[in-house]
């Protein structure tokens, strides 16, 4: 059984003969550019460490690094995965926090701020996002919407798109993971309706006009949902044929609890959601759909499976009402469960190698039978996190993730 096919078979909740694994499919199962050269050091792997994603400072991991770890996924990248940069050229360059060599892509070129922060301006000299001097990510800051009123407003600023450039840079990558691999190719479509009006709008005001301007906000999400239907029809009919899953983000929860109310969610975003996954499956009818939607969300992750998708990354248990064995039980035959088993922010950063195996193994029990469940931590794998926690992760899955285990 090859990687494709593993995969492929978990996701139609079929078990396997070890649970996939995933590390850096996508820029929430991905691995911090520091941690990746240290991992690298470790292995002692001489190859150039790619960051693909300055704003959230992830590496694309080297061949070498997805077989020692056992991955079966690969992720086809976005030309612009963020903050406005291309990632078709690089040039040598230096990470935040410990100066660890890395290439950086050729159009980032930030300023730096009178108290030190740099910044990343678009064409017109505008800053959209911001590092401060001791960070490690940019926060995005610009909001083209955020004195909007009107629907010429936001007939004013441009809708997502694929360009001719893109969709070329976007076919020969996925032509090649596909005819020279055998891995599952995950294609990273940055489609997002909540977190757009957010980063549009602004935080307050995006969430302040679901309830005092909802036909306003309502004619922005109908033109948004449009254009990533246009979107996603020209984006398929170039790569369709290569990749096995779409992923789409929107982060609808907190620590404690959802963002917005269930009925908020219902009204303004689900029927939106399955208007978008309708028309991917018209183009692909066999297309799997990943939603990345973080923190306490139970409430409407049925409604999420009802709008179209068949994957959901990743069940975030240290927050409330998450709990995995509720969570498996009541959705595992309808979704498969990608990430969740290990937390980066708790075990994974604080506890010990035995905390990580132990977590890891127990997370393997409660997903992994009846399959629907690809194995990786719970979001990126952050700066500080020791090789030897990393290996031990997925030295987990490799030895404990067969059937033979998970149902002894």
């Amino acid at each position: 059984m090859n990687s494709r096919e593993r995969v492929q078979m978990a996701i139609n909740h079929e078990e396997t003969d070890r649970v996939p694994i995933d590390l850096g499919s996508s820029r929430s199962t991905g691995i911090n550019a520091n941690a990746y050269n240290k991992l690298k050091d470790y292995l002692g792997v001489d190859t150039d460490t790619i960051l693909f994603d300055v704003k959230q400072l992830l590496a694309t991991p080297d061949p070498q690094i997805l077989e020692r770890v056992g991955s079966d996924v690969i992720m086809l990248p976005r030309l612009i995965p963020s903050i406005g940069i291309k990632i078709d050229e690089f040039k040598p360059g230096k990470l935040p926090l410990d100066g660890g060599d890395c290439m950086l892509a050729k159009g980032y070129n930030p300023i730096t701020l009178e108290d030190g922060t740099l910044a990343v301006t678009d064409s017109e000299g505008v800053i959209i996002a911001k590092r401060p001097t001791k960070g490690l990510y940019f926060d995005e800051v610009y909001n083209p919407l955020a004195d909007a009123d009107s629907e010429s407003d936001i007939d004013k600023i441009a809708m997502p798109e694929m360009t001719d450039e893109e969709i070329a840079f976007a076919t020969e990558k996925a032509k090649d993971f596909y005819e020279n691999t055998e891995f599952a190719i995950s294609a990273a479509t940055s489609t997002s309706l909540f977190e757009k009006g957010m980063k549009d709008w602004g935080y307050q005001n995006f969430l302040e006009n679901l309830y005092v301007e909802p036909e306003l906000v309502e004619y922005y999400l109908d033109k948004l949902t449009d254009a990533y239907i246009r979107m996603m029809d020209k984006y398929l009919d170039a790569v369709g044929d290569y990749v096995q899953v779409v992923q789409n983000n929107d982060d609808f929860g907190q620590q404690r609890g959802l963002l917005i109310s269930p009925e908020i969610y219902r009204k303004f975003f689900k029927p939106r959601h399955a208007r978008i996954n309708e028309a991917i499956r018209k183009k692909k009818k066999d297309m799997h759909i990943s939603l990345h939607c973080c923190g306490s969300i139970y409430p409407i992750i049925g409604d999420i499976i009802e709008s179209g998708y068949d994957v959901l990354n990743p069940i975030q248990k240290e927050c409330d009402n998450m709990d995995p064995v509720k969570i498996k039980k009541e959705f595992g035959d309808k979704v498969t469960i990608w990430g969740g088993a290990c937390s980066t922010q708790t075990t994974m950063t604080h506890g010990s190698i035995d905390d990580i195996i132990n977590e890891a193994k127990e997370m393997i029990k409660v997903y992994a039978p009846g399959g629907g469940f690809v194995f990786s931590q719970i979001h990126n794998i952050q700066a500080d996190i020791s090789p030897e926690k990393i290996l031990a992760l997925f030295d987990t899955a490799l030895k404990y993730g067969k059937p033979e285990f998970y149902r002894g």
